[in-house]
């Protein structure tokens, strides 16, 4: 696997009034998540993932879809990136051990 800018063994949530999108990359090459609405249905699938590029990463499913975070770049406690032609931002928050 080559370098990314995806803090691994950190956890990414995401930044929004509705969503919830949490992931934790693992350097093994999944990521474990946390997708749902807020006050909604919440799922917590395993995904694997690879880097395609210094600032693109994929996220692929067992179903064969696959998301894209293009223009990856981190400001402090803050990630961004496009996610298949949205923009958002995550937290960024170290895992207690």
């Amino acid at each position: 696997m080559t370098a990314t800018a995806i803090p691994l063994d950190h956890t990414l949530t995401l930044v929004s009034d509705t969503a919830i999108n949490i992931y934790h990359f693992s350097p093994s090459g999944q990521v474990a998540a946390t997708i749902g609405t807020k006050n909604g249905p919440v799922s917590a699938p395993v995904f694997s993932w690879r880097v395609a590029s210094a600032d693109c990463i994929e996220i692929a499913g067992s179903d064969g879809h696959v998301e894209r975070w293009i223009n990856i770049r981190i400001e402090g406690d803050l990630l961004h990136a496009e996610c298949n032609g949205f923009a958002r931002t995550f937290t960024i928050r170290k895992l207690s051990p």
